[in-house]
């Protein structure tokens, strides 16, 4: 009977290599987007055989479907994080530092992953789209939610559309990815920064 170390080391090798295909898939999808970006490529890029990759994934689909689903995952992980370290009943003001800098924690460490859905807008299959909805839905509501808290607590004029404002600081913060260099501010400045005019505008 083999032992359980036996066992073990084909399984982690496994999955080290099936890791090591969504890193190359997400940084060819993120760089040249998905529809330039062929089953071969990513093989050629992860070192083996096209049909090898296969008895990881199944399609491109597929691929792109894990590769958008570990991207949310790792934004939603990080802000968690973030949110673990304040008090209960923290403010809004406190929520929304904490929720930018846990955004854009995972944007800038996980840069293929997370510029994915940016550089493949209008590519990305349906099916695709819908397999990944529930967790991008679920994150997002925790965005209303903290906008919703926002206006309760009448940080957010009432005359501001909270949807609205959503959809602004998750474009800013998204699209830091393209920009950001690692010579220049510090994540703690752009949060300070992005805070601040969020909350008190550029007067």
């Amino acid at each position: 009977m083999s032992s359980p170390i036996t066992q073990i080391k084909p399984v982690l090798k496994k999955e080290k290599t099936r890791l090591l295909i969504l890193d190359k898939a997400a940084q060819m999808f993120s760089r040249q987007g998905y529809q330039s970006t062929s089953l071969k490529g990513i093989a050629t890029a992860a070192n083996m055989k096209a049909g090898s990759l296969y008895y990881h994934f199944p399609s491109k689909e597929a691929l792109m479907t894990e590769v958008l689903d570990k991207s949310i995952q790792f934004i939603s992980d990080t802000v968690g994080e973030e949110i673990e370290q304040l008090d209960d009943g923290y403010t809004f003001t406190e929520g929304l530092k904490a929720y930018i800098r846990g955004h854009l924690t995972a944007i800038l460490k996980h840069p293929d992953y997370t510029t994915t859905t940016i550089r493949n807008n209008g590519q990305i299959p349906k099916a695709v789209q819908l397999a990944v909805r529930v967790k991008r839905e679920h994150y997002e509501q925790q965005w209303r939610k903290l906008m919703t808290q926002g206006k309760a607590e009448g940080v957010i004029r009432k005359d501001v559309d909270e949807q609205l404002l959503r959809l602004m600081i998750l474009g800013c913060l998204n699209w830091s990815s393209v920009w950001y260099k690692p010579n220049g501010d510090s994540i703690n400045t752009l949060v300070e920064q992005y805070t601040d005019v969020f909350l008190n505008g550029c007067q």
